[in-house]
């Protein structure tokens, strides 16, 4: 029997299927979003408010999690990482750091990223001092949750079969679904309580 349990979100708040309300001021999309979703995915640099952000999440009693993704590039420069990293390192407890690895990261990254919830996501396999699972032939190396990434879109047929697979991680896994509309999010969403996640 599989142990996983998604927390479904998706990259961005910029959903365009007439998901928030036409009057809804900008500074409330994140608080709509999370009413409903369970997970988001944003660039550590991104233009989103990310203080105020991390107050929602602080004084909200609901499971959410906040993913903030590196570029490859970014995580491999220990400079870049560093300047990146100064400006959330006062919530670092609010958010987990993810990459889409494309090499192995030095030592001296992973010591700077020892204080941080890491996730990251390669079709290649590494030598990590972290938990790892793989599904969908993708390599998953976490220190306390797994975040995996797919495109967000497909019929129904399609979604049910790759949550079929992710599911093979079994464990409690934040699912960012690229690019997915709110439709899409629910139809996932569905799928997954039906079956059971």
């Amino acid at each position: 029997m599989s142990e996983t349990e998604f927390l479904i979100g998706r990259r961005g708040l910029d959903l365009i299927d007439d998901f928030y309300p036409d009057d809804l001021p900008s500074e409330w999309r994140f608080d709509f979003y999370s009413t409903l979703f369970k997970a988001l995915s944003l660039p550590i640099d991104t233009k989103e408010d990310l203080e105020l952000i991390f107050e929602e999440l602080e004084d909200s009693d609901e499971e959410f999690e906040l993913v903030l993704t590196i570029e490859p590039h970014q995580l491999l420069d220990i400079k870049t990482l560093s300047t990146l990293l100064s400006v959330v390192e006062p919530y670092q407890s609010w958010f987990i750091l993810s990459c889409e690895l494309d090499q192995q990261p030095s030592a001296e990254v992973m010591a700077l990223l020892g204080a941080y919830r890491v996730s990251f996501q390669s079709d290649t396999q590494y030598d990590l001092s972290l938990n790892n699972k793989q599904a969908m032939g993708q390599y998953l190396y976490y220190s306390h949750i797994p975040v995996f990434s797919m495109q967000g879109s497909g019929d129904d047929r399609q979604m049910r079969a790759n949550i079929e697979k992710i599911a093979e991680i079994n464990a409690r896994t934040i699912l960012i679904c690229k690019d997915a509309e709110s439709e899409a999010l629910h139809k996932i969403r569905v799928i997954a309580e039906i079956l059971g996640y």
